[in-house]
C-alpha cells in the first residue's frame, strides 16, 4: 500500500496493517476509534484508509455482504486527489468481497478493473494480487493452462521486486494449478520455492498447504513414506494452528496416503477425524470430496450397505454445492459475458509481460527493466550499505559490448538496468568504506576494456558513485535519462 503520510491518524492506521491479518477483530476496534477521531477532524484521507482497511478486516472475517457495504462507503470518500493511490486497492478489496460472496463475474470485473489502474499507476503488489484473484477465477471455472500462466507471471513478478509473501503465496496456488495439470515432479520444486519465500511467515496455514500439496505430489508420483509424512505434517499443523479449512482437507489427503498403503483402518479413522471439522463448518465441496472418498473405499472393500450410504451423503453435499454455485451466480451483478472478461483479462496480462518482463530469459540473471530496477532502488534507500554505480558510455553500441562484462559483477539481491541514453546503472551492495574502492576498481576495468579493436577512437566513458536516494535526483537532472 502506498501512502503519503498526511496526518498522524494515517500513521495509526498505518501500523496497524499486521493486526488487521493477525488478530482482525482487535484492530477492528482501534480502527474504528480512529475513524471517529479522522470524521471530527475532517481527516479525509484517513476515513477513506481507515474505511477500507475495515472491509479487509470484513472480509477475513468472512462477513462479505458488510465489507461490500464499506467499499460502496470508501468509493463515496474517494475524493479525485486520492484515486491514484487508493483506486486500484479498492478495486481489489471489492473483488475480494464478491470472490467470498462466490459472485466469481463480479470478483473477476472487479479484479480486472484493479490490474488495469495499478498499470497505470505503477502499483506493483495489486498488480500481483489481481493475477492471482484473476487464477484464481481461471481455476474455479476450470481453466487450468490460464491459471497455471497468470500465477507463473506472479510467482516471477513477486520474485523480482522481493515482495516474498505474494511470491510464496503464488508458487502455493501455482502448485495447486499444476496439480490439475498432472505435473507432479514441477509442482515439488514450486513447493520448495514456496517454502523459501514464506521462510519468514508466521501464518502457519501457508506452511500446512504446502505440506498437503506436498503429499498430493508425492502421493502421485508413489513415493508412498515422504507422503505419508507430508501429509502428517501438513496435519499437524492445521491441527495445531486451528485453521478450519485445512483441519479437513489435511485428513482427507493423509486418508489418501492410508488408502494407496492398504491401511483402511487408518483411512477410516482419519476420514472421521475430518468429516467431524468440515460438519462443524458446513464445508459442502469437502465433505462432498470425503463421502466420495469413502464411498470409494468402502465399495473397494465390498461393503456395499455402508458404501451406498456414503454415496447418498456424496450426492447430497455435492448438490448443496452446486445449489450454492448456482444461487450465487443468480446474485451476481455483473453483466459481462465469461469470454469478455477473459479477454480483457488477457490483454492485461500481455500489457503487463510486456512492460516487466526482463531479460534473465537471455541469460542476464541480474538485469531488470527500467521501473523495477527503480522499485528496487527506491526500496534500498531505506536500507544500509546499498550504492548505485552509473557507466556514461559514448552510445548504444559500446553499452551492448560492455554490458555482459558488468553483469558479472552482479551478486545475489544486486541488480543492472540500461537506459536510454546510453546508461548502465547497477545496484551494489557495499560494506562501509568500500564504495571507493568499487569506484576505482570500475574506473580501471572501462580503463582496461579493449575499446581500441572499435574504429572509433573517441571512448571517454565515465563512472559515478550515487546513494539510491540520491540516484533518483540525477535521473531527473540527467537529460534524455528516461525509461
Amino acid at each position: 500500500m502506498v501512502i503519503d503520510l498526511q496526518s498522524d491518524i494515517v500513521l495509526v492506521l498505518l501500523n496497524l496493517e499486521n493486526l488487521i491479518v493477525e488478530k482482525p477483530q482487535q484492530a477492528e476496534k482501534k480502527i474504528l476509534e480512529a475513524c471517529s477521531k479522522a470524521e471530527k477532524l475532517g481527516d479525509g484521507c484517513a476515513q477513506l484508509l481507515a474505511t477500507m482497511q475495515l472491509a479487509r478486516i470484513s472480509w477475513h472475517l468472512m462477513q462479505y455482504k458488510k465489507g461490500l457495504r464499506l467499499c460502496e462507503r470508501a468509493e463515496q470518500l474517494l475524493l479525485p486527489e486520492f484515486e491514484a493511490q487508493y483506486l486500484a486497492e479498492l478495486y481489489h478489496i471489492y473483488a475480494l468481497q464478491y470472490w467470498g460472496l462466490a459472485r466469481f463475474r463480479s470478483a473477476h470485473n472487479f479484479w480486472n478493473m484493479a490490474m488495469e489502474k495499478s498499470l497505470v499507476h505503477n502499483q506493483m503488489s495489486i498488480q500481483i494480487e489481481s493475477l492471482i484473484g484473476v487464477a484464481n477465477i481461471w481455476s474455479i471455472n476450470q481453466e487450468s493452462e490460464l491459471s497455471y500462466s497468470a500465477l507463473s507471471l506472479a510467482m516471477t513478478l513477486a520474485e523480482q521486486f522481493e515482495l516474498n509473501f505474494l511470491a510464496g503465496k503464488s508458487a502455493i496456488l501455482l502448485a495447486s494449478a499444476l496439480c490439475s495439470l498432472e505435473q507432479y515432479s514441477l509442482m515439488l520444486e514450486v513447493l520448495d520455492k514456496a517454502a523459501f519465500f514464506l521462510q519468514g511467515c508466521h501464518d502457519l496455514a501457508w506452511h500446512a498447504q504446502i505440506q498437503e500439496l506436498k503429499g498430493q505430489a508425492l502421493l502421485n508420483l508413489g513415493r508412498l513414506s515422504e507422503a505419508e509424512l507430508a501429509a502428517y505434517e501438513a496435519s499437524s499443523i492445521a491441527s495445531s494452528g486451528r485453521k478450519n479449512w485445512l483441519e479437513t482437507s489435511a485428513p482427507i489427503c493423509a486418508a489418501q496416503v492410508a488408502v494407496e498403503q492398504l491401511r483402511f483402518d487408518k483411512a477410516r479413522q482419519l476420514l472421521d477425524t475430518a468429516e467431524s471439522t468440515a460438519l462443524r463448518f458446513n464445508q459442502f465441496e469437502l465433505l462432498a470430496k470425503l463421502y466420495r472418498l469413502r464411498f470409494e473405499l468402502e465399495e473397494h472393500l465390498l461393503q456395499s450397505e455402508c458404501a451406498l450410504r456414503y454415496y447418498k451423503k456424496y450426492r447430497k453435499y455435492e448438490v448443496k454445492f452446486l445449489q450454492g454455485q448456482s444461487i450465487a451466480l443468480g446474485k451476481d451483478k455483473c453483466n459481462l459475458t465469461v469470454e469478455v472478461l477473459n479477454n480483457k483479462a488477457r490483454h492485461l496480462i500481455e500489457r503487463l509481460e510486456a512492460e516487466a518482463f526482463d531479460a534473465s530469459e537471455s541469460g542476464f540473471a541480474a538485469f531488470r527493466e527500467p521501473s523495477i530496477w527503480l522499485y528496487s532502488c527506491e526500496r534500498a534507500s531505506y536500507q544500509k550499505n546499498f550504492h548505485v554505480f552509473v557507466f556514461e558510455l559514448n552510445n548504444d553500441k559500446d553499452l551492448i559490448d560492455f554490458f555482459p562484462f558488468a553483469h558479472t559483477l552482479c551478486r545475489r539481491h544486486e541488480v543492472i538496468t540500461r537506459f536510454k541514453n546510453s546508461c548502465l546503472a547497477i545496484l551494489f551492495q557495499l560494506e562501509d568504506g568500500q564504495q571507493s574502492k568499487m569506484c576505482d576498481s570500475l574506473t580501471a576495468m572501462l580503463a582496461a576494456f579493449p575499446w581500441w579493436r572499435d574504429d572509433e577512437n573517441n571512448h571517454t566513458h565515465i563512472v559515478k558513485h550515487f546513494y539510491p536516494a540520491d540516484f533518483l535526483s540525477y535521473l531527473d537532472n540527467k537529460e534524455g535519462c528516461n525509461l
